[in-house]
């Protein structure tokens, strides 16, 4: 789009240095008025009220608070942000939320098209007229935009590379992967698509690698129809040719040739799957409507189905994070506020109609999760004991699975960004309506890889640690008689332990419900 070749920045007329004022009377309460404290305002800027009280001076969130009196602050109606978009389908998501965010701000959101139809900019309009210009675009280094303080926040498809963030921390820059300066907004996944005629029913990873490199070439070394196979692959350098590279190609030491046919349009691709017979691509699960999407055959034997639960769960193989990154200012002001904004309880119906997966919590019951009793018994014969499965179906019998899945940073008991999260959302749930009259079991999993009993004792470690967030989350008065921690360590595995990618899965906290 020629709109992505601009950079997105947010403008308006914000001072961020403290406004000194006259010392005055003030009372400050919290946002629902429970506790109120007077005092002089001694100063304030955009994210602190600083109040001489009768028990000392205090400095007090000013998103946080009501302020009442003659010198208390004016309302911000503006700020001052650049954004940057590395994925142009990313574009509707920003849309819907900057359109409810300045509506929750009392303030007004207008779309501006460009020459082509796309998105030029969005305009806000607050009160008194000023605006605030929205410009996106999709740079191949947004990241590096972000470190050197070009942007404030980047909305993308993909990670930071390790080796990047590694190179920029060792520098003395931000670390981007800080759960301070990383938060998962949105999930989505990618599927291989084929004519409805085909009558592949199913493809392994490597088997879609080897058909984007043109190193199987005919549908019947799959056991399918003899005839040439069509691979149709995004356009080069986009969001969905990188999340193809991370998630297929390069777990598989697989290098495209440079002949391979590309489309700039992913509705394009799809059109002309729907007319070859012989034609595959890749696209979102946003766009497998209509489509004959093929199930991903997993090494070990199941098939994953790309579904909102296993995308929800990260466990169908292909699901990938939509991240919202923060330079190093993060989480304060306005950008902070607006990033808060995009995953909260708010947000998340946004989510939803921009095509993605939201972050909702939904409840799978045990009786559709066969899978998981077939592979909790083929454990077990390899060691594991039958007594064992045993525990696991009585334990489960007549729970249900929540969707959300708690993950942990590469070798260690720590919540990763996304979890950081879920604690919140999952403690929400687990007073609602729905859930709070139900017994929670969190239960800690691991791969098959090392001594078994040392696999159950981190799984259950791990379990414990989810425990002590969600209690800690609450008081721990709330939940503390309802949760039961158990950990059955490698049994049911959700992925396959022949494959790197497969033993992450298996790494895991879950919660049910009975």
């Amino acid at each position: 789009m020629k709109s992505f070749g601009k950079s997105l920045s947010t403008a308006m007329m914000l001072t961020i240095i403290p406004q000194v004022v006259p010392a005055d009377v003030v009372t400050v309460s919290s946002k629902d008025n429970a506790v109120s404290i007077t005092g002089e305002l001694l100063s304030f800027d955009d994210d602190t009220v600083t109040l001489s009280t009768e028990i000392g001076e205090l400095r007090l969130d000013r998103a946080s608070i009501n302020c009442e009196g003659a010198a208390c602050p004016r309302a911000v109606t503006g700020f001052s942000m650049q954004v940057a978009v590395t994925d142009p389908t990313l574009t509707p998501l920003l849309q819907f939320m900057m359109d409810d965010f300045a509506r929750s701000k009392g303030l007004v959101a207008v779309s501006v098209p460009d020459s082509e139809g796309g998105l030029d900019r969005i305009e806000i309009l607050a009160e008194e007229g000023s605006a605030l210009d929205v410009m996106p675009y999709g740079p191949a280094d947004g990241f590096a935009a972000l470190i050197e303080g070009r942007v404030d926040l980047a909305l993308t498809s993909n990670a930071v590379p390790a080796a990047m963030a590694d190179g920029y921390a060792a520098s003395g820059k931000t670390d981007l992967r800080d759960p301070r300066r990383e938060r998962v907004i949105a999930l989505d996944a990618i599927v291989p698509v084929v004519h409805p005629s085909n009558t592949i029913r199913s493809l392994t990873i490597e088997e879609i690698a080897l058909i984007a490199a043109g190193r199987i070439a005919n549908w019947a070394e799959l056991g399918g129809d003899d005839a040439p196979i069509r691979m149709i692959l995004p356009a080069e350098g986009s969001a969905l040719d990188i999340t193809l590279s991370e998630l297929v190609l390069e777990p598989n030491r697989i290098r495209l040739r440079r002949s391979a046919e590309r489309s700039a349009d992913g509705q394009a691709a799809l059109a002309a799957v729907k007319e070859d017979p012989n034609a595959i691509t890749i696209t979102g699960m946003s766009e497998t409507a209509g489509t004959n999407a093929v199930p991903i055959r997993q090494v070990c034997g199941p098939l994953a189905h790309a579904t909102d639960f296993t995308v929800k769960a990260e466990e169908y193989p292909l699901s990938h994070r939509i991240l919202g990154y923060t330079g190093a200012d993060a989480y304060q002001g306005n950008e902070g506020e607006f990033l808060s904004y995009m995953v909260s309880p708010e947000a998340q119906g946004l989510i939803t109609k921009a095509g993605l997966v939201d972050q909702t919590i939904v409840a799978k019951p045990v009786g559709e999760q066969g899978t998981r009793m077939t592979s909790a018994i083929l454990t077990a014969g390899n060691g594991t004991g039958l007594g064992l499965v045993q525990d696991f179906t009585r334990d489960l019998a007549t729970a249900d699975r929540l969707s959300t899945t708690f993950r942990f940073t590469s070798g260690s008991v720590r919540l990763d960004t996304k979890s950081l999260d879920d604690v919140e959302r999952m403690v929400d749930f687990l007073i609602s309506p729905e859930a709070r009259l139900r017994e929670i079991l969190i239960i800690g999993f691991t791969d098959d890889v090392g001594r078994f009993d040392l696999n159950t004792r981190l799984a259950l470690q791990r379990a414990t640690n989810v425990r002590d967030a969600l209690l800690s989350a609450t008081g721990g008065d709330t939940l503390a008689g309802r949760v039961q921690v158990s950990s059955y360590g490698p049994l049911a595995p959700v992925g396959c332990n022949e494959t790197a990618e497969g033993r992450d899965s298996n790494r895991r906290v879950e919660i049910w419900l009975r």
